[in-house]
């Protein structure tokens, strides 16, 4: 079983289809928290049950990546997700498997990054700033 919350990869959003640009676009429209809808596809791909994953539109943003499809199949009627971010790939889905709501991980706490410090200039009173004039 997928540990809950999971991220799961959503993959398929460049596959050389028709579709493609609108899969495109409406992960770009997709915004991190809304609702995902899990769906079991008909058929098998490559050995493998298929599922897709569907934005609060309506519209099909990809699948379920292979190596995880299996355990997300059997768990669609009580998987609940989220979208959490786009990716190369296509995007990750935020999931959890026993009926509860998923949450966005916390992001990561950013550090602070100092500016360097302005060298020490050994040579300034070799040459003298010109006055302006």
């Amino acid at each position: 079983m997928l540990p809950s919350p999971a991220s799961i990869a959503i993959v398929g959003a460049d596959l050389p289809t028709g579709r493609a640009a609108r899969r495109r676009a409406e992960i770009a429209a997709c915004r991190p928290g809304e609702r995902l809808e899990f769906r079991r596809e008909p058929g098998m791909r490559a050995g493998k049950r298929i599922v897709g994953v569907y934005s609060p539109r309506g519209v099909q943003i990809g699948y379920v990546l292979p190596a995880q499809v299996d355990r997300v199949a059997g768990l669609v009627s009580i998987a609940r997700a989220i979208f959490e971010r786009e990716d190369s790939f296509g995007a990750v889905a935020r999931a959890t498997f026993d009926g509860s709501a998923p949450s966005l991980p916390q992001p990561a706490p950013s550090r602070r990054i100092e500016p360097p410090r302005e060298p020490v200039d050994e040579y300034c009173d070799i040459f003298p700033a010109r006055a302006a004039g």
